[in-house]
């Protein structure tokens, strides 16, 4: 399930969400002041923010329902859902130094819907893996390696917090949403997923966790 919450760009687009992004980042290009923004993306693009080293910005992000007609979007668009964002490619970029490799550090995080256009990429939410470039072709994204760290138990509170959550997500583990703050729900998963996974299901994710939620993923 989605954790898409709505924002008025009048009262609340300085707000920020995560290091580096604020709400009005997520503004229809129409200009409207409503914004919607599934928050279980936000560690995800903020990961990549801190990957990339450089600002990062949308090419689209939430979409009206008349702002997505207009630009020729599909009627049950994610954008539409505000579910999705549309990253361009940019030479800036610090590693990931193509649009191929923007859409394996997406994958390398688990997310499903990843689609590769000739000058960005679109990324969204969706529980359904479509991987595939603009014309409809599925595409095998590869992986890269992105250095986590950080020992995470119960009580912690940042991005890479997010990052797992939104992984066991994807793998079908009922952790909630992905609000970055490592609960009872959140330690109940990978539990789970130590047990599922031949690890010390001690709730505590530390470099063997991590290598199972991301080097060996399929």
């Amino acid at each position: 399930m989605a954790n898409v919450k709505t924002y008025s760009k009048s009262k609340d687009g300085n707000k920020k969400l995560t290091e580096n992004f604020c709400v009005k980042e997520f503004t229809c290009k129409d200009g409207s002041d409503t914004i919607k923004i599934d928050h279980d993306y936000l560690p995800l693009i903020q990961r990549f923010r801190q990957y990339v080293e450089v600002g990062v910005y949308f090419n689209s992000a939430y979409r009206t329902p008349t702002y997505n007609k207009k630009v020729g979007g599909a009627t049950n668009s994610y954008h539409v859902k505000g579910q999705a964002l549309d990253i361009p490619f940019l030479n800036s970029y610090k590693y990931l130094t193509s649009r191929e490799k923007m859409c394996a550090f997406f994958n390398t995080l688990g997310v499903k819907g990843i689609i590769i256009y000739p000058t960005f990429i679109h990324v969204d939410t969706r529980t359904t893996k479509y991987h595939a470039d603009n014309n409809g072709n599925y595409k095998t994204f590869g992986k890269v390696h992105i250095p986590f760290k950080q020992t995470l138990k119960k009580g912690s509170n940042n991005v890479d917090v997010g990052i797992v959550q939104y992984k066991l997500k994807m793998l079908g583990y009922d952790v909630g949403n992905a609000d970055m703050v490592y609960g009872g729900n959140t330690e109940l998963s990978v539990r789970k997923f130590q047990t599922n996974n031949g690890l010390n299901a001690d709730g505590v994710v530390g470099q063997a966790t991590w290598n199972k939620l991301f080097n060996w993923f399929i």
